[in-house]
Formats: structure tokens, C-alpha cells, sequence
């Protein structure tokens, strides 16, 4: 992690990003859906490469990091709903989460990648990841840049709602197998392994989450209202 080919790859998301923003922004909403659509039909293909990989390498499937079950999962997962749905109440969940929540997990998936610290640079499953999660960057900022997104009050809640669905199967798979996602068996070979050791598991999991939603809340919603306000002209 962080060597020369890391370092520099971050600095060409950052340059990149940036610059394919502002040429998607000068083409307006139309040409934003269109690399929307893109990035989600081409987004949840990364599991699927990955699964047939494993298979031809090792002849199975290790299911306790192969599922889609991580927070940065939550990208490939709900950006289809984001572009394809009509606008209503799952839409807008989705579109809260992946503008917040799964911007925040995917660009600290891309800084922080941990398959860098077991595995060359230039090898399929970091390669994999850091270009997966330089799509998922570059998608989620998109929302924003464009103003597909259009933020709602009580977004900070919505926002939430595809995380406590992903944890119900991620706990269950750590209580009957100690696997690992969602950080539920402590984040393991990550930075959020110092505070899993110094925290009783149920304590941790509060910290984590209930930290994670305040600094979610400061970073994307704090002057958006909890809730729509009532009209009260009638």
C-alpha cells in the first residue's frame, strides 16, 4: 500500500475524475444518464470475472470473501436501481446511499486498498479492485457534479436503509461462520481492526456505525431537514 504505482494511481483518479466531471457536467443531464448507464451495466460484472477467476485458479469459491456483502458491493447493487427506476422511494433510497455512504466506502476502499498490502501492484486482484472502485468514484461523484442527485430531507436516514439490509446476512454469516463482512468480525487486516480490539464486539459495531452516520450526517446532510415539512396552507 502506498507505494509509487498506488500513490500514482490515486493521483490519476484525482486528476481524472475531475476533468471527466467537468466534460460530463458541460454536456448536461442527458450525456450524465448516459455514463450512468454505463457504469451500471458494466459495474456488477466485476463479481462475476472475479467468481470465474477463482474458480479456474483454485477450483472453488471462498464464500467468505466472495459475496457481495461489503460496503463498496453496495455501488453494483444500487445503481441500477438509481438509473433505471422511475422516481419514487427506492430510487431515492438508493441514490442517498450511493451519494454518501458508498462514495465515502469506495474512495477509502481505493486509498486504503489492503489487497495491496498481500499482492503485487500489477496483478489481477488489486488491478480489479483499484478499477473497480476508480469507477465507483468516479460514479458516485457524478451524482452530484450533474445534479442526477437531488437531495431530499430525510435523506440522512434513506441513506442507511441499504446498509442495516446488507448487515442482516453479513451478522448472520459472522455468527455461524465468523466471516468477516460489513466489517462484522472487526475489519480485519483494515484500520478499523484498532478499534474492533479495543471494543466488545456489540459496542464496536455501534461505534462504527453510529460513527459512521454522524460524520455521514456532517459530511452530506447537515443542513437538510430531518423530514419533509408539512404544509400547512391548507
Amino acid at each position: 500500500m502506498f507505494s509509487r504505482y498506488h500513490i500514482a494511481a490515486i493521483a490519476f483518479t484525482i486528476i481524472s475524475v475531475y476533468g471527466l466531471n467537468r466534460y460530463i457536467h458541460q454536456g448536461g443531464l442527458d450525456r450524465a444518464r448516459r455514463w450512468l448507464i454505463a457504469i451500471a451495466l458494466l459495474a456488477p460484472l466485476f463479481d462475476p470475472i472475479y467468481w470465474l477467476w477463482e474458480w479456474q485458479r483454485f477450483g472453488r469459491l471462498s464464500l467468505n470473501s466472495t459475496l457481495p456483502l461489503y460496503l463498496c458491493s453496495l455501488f453494483w447493487l444500487l445503481l441500477p436501481s438509481a438509473v433505471f427506476l422511475r422516481p419514487g422511494r427506492w430510487r431515492q433510497i438508493a441514490l442517498a446511499c450511493l451519494a454518501s455512504v458508498v462514495m465515502v466506502a469506495v474512495t477509502l476502499g481505493f486509498v486504503l486498498n489492503t489487497y495491496l498490502e498481500y499482492y503485487p501492484f500489477f496483478s489481477f486482484i488489486p488491478l480489479r479492485s483499484l478499477i473497480y472502485h476508480y469507477l465507483a468514484i468516479l460514479g458516485t461523484s457524478l451524482l452530484w457534479t450533474s445534479g442526477y442527485y437531488q437531495v431530499a430531507p430525510g435523506d440522512q436516514w434513506r441513506a442507511f436503509i441499504p446498509v442495516g439490509i446488507l448487515l442482516i446476512p453479513a451478522l448472520l454469516l459472522n455468527v455461524y461462520f465468523g466471516y468477516d463482512y460489513g466489517y462484522t468480525a472487526g475489519g480485519l487486516g483494515t484500520p478499523i481492526e484498532i478499534l474492533s480490539r479495543a471494543l466488545p464486539k456489540p459496542l464496536y459495531l455501534i461505534v462504527l456505525y453510529g460513527g459512521w452516520f454522524l460524520i455521514n450526517w456532517g459530511l452530506f446532510y447537515r443542513r437538510v431537514p430531518l423530514r419533509p415539512k408539512k404544509d400547512r396552507s391548507v
